[in-house]
This record gives C-alpha cells, sequence and structure tokens, in this order.
C-alpha cells in the first residue's frame, strides 16, 4: 500500500497547484490585455503616465503612483482590473459578432442580387476539399493549376 503523504507534503503540493492556476490566470489576463484593442490602448496610456512621458515622448509630471500589482496606490484600479478586462473583453466579442452579422447580411444580399444559377451561388467543394481562399499557393506550377493543359 502506498505511504500517504504528510500533512505539511499535503499543503505544499496545494500551494503549489495554487501558484500554477493564478500563474495560468494571469498568462490568460495579459493575453487578453494585449489582444483587444481598448485594452492595449489604455494600459499603454497608463504606461506613458506613469513614466513621466506624455504622448510626444515629453517629460511630464506623473500624477498617480502604480503599484507592482498594476493597482494604483490611491486604491483606484487600472486597466488590468478583472472588472475592466472582462468588461471590455465582453463588449470586443459583441462588436465582433456585431461586425460578423454585418457581413453576413451583405454576402446574402450580394447572393440574392445574382441570377440563378450563377458559379458563385454553387459553392459545393468535394469532401475533405479546402475552400479556395485557405489552400495554399504553389505558383500555378502544378498539372492541377494548368487551366489550359486540355485546350
Amino acid at each position: 500500500k502506498p505511504t500517504l503523504l504528510s500533512a505539511s507534503q499535503k499543503k505544499a503540493n496545494h500551494i503549489q497547484s495554487e501558484q500554477k492556476r493564478r500563474a495560468n490566470i494571469r498568462r490568460g489576463y495579459e493575453a487578453l490585455c494585449e489582444t483587444i484593442p481598448t485594452l492595449r490602448e489604455a494600459i499603454r496610456a497608463e504606461e506613458e503616465a506613469s513614466s513621466g512621458l506624455g504622448p510626444g515622448g515629453k517629460k511630464r509630471r506623473a500624477r498617480g503612483r502604480v503599484g507592482e500589482d498594476g493597482e494604483k496606490v490611491d486604491g483606484r484600479a487600472g486597466p488590468r482590473s478583472e472588472n475592466i478586462v472582462l468588461a471590455k473583453t465582453v463588449e470586443y466579442i459583441q462588436q465582433l459578432l456585431a461586425q460578423r452579422q454585418h457581413f453576413t447580411e451583405r454576402l446574402h444580399r450580394a447572393r440574392a442580387m445574382l441570377p440563378p444559377g450563377h458559379p458563385a451561388l454553387n459553392l459545393a467543394r468535394p469532401p475533405g476539399e479546402l475552400p479556395l481562399w485557405e489552400r495554399e499557393w504553389t505558383g500555378g506550377l502544378g498539372a492541377k493549376d494548368d487551366d489550359d493543359a486540355g485546350d
């Protein structure tokens, strides 16, 4: 029968797994801050303000100090706070979904303008074949690419 872990070993394992979990969450938030445009801009502006440099790179007096954790010393949260990161992420996703809906509607309107039987309406591909825009360009050197071969 395997020996059980001592209380101190259990505690050490728990602390280590909790640190890994928090590090993964932190990396996720950092990835969101780099991906979401409004967060990226707000963080850049805050870093410029905390460094004492203005938008033109000129020195200016810094008003609020920022701690190592990204929180302002006076207690106000900066653009990296969980609440702001999540709210801006939701806004960005909603914006992307609205854009997708807009483009889908435009596509349907454009297709509706085409006459029946138009080649662009026949978008069925053989199973396993990638759409044209996802295929790798080979420079037109393959036999499959040579449209004039049978002429």
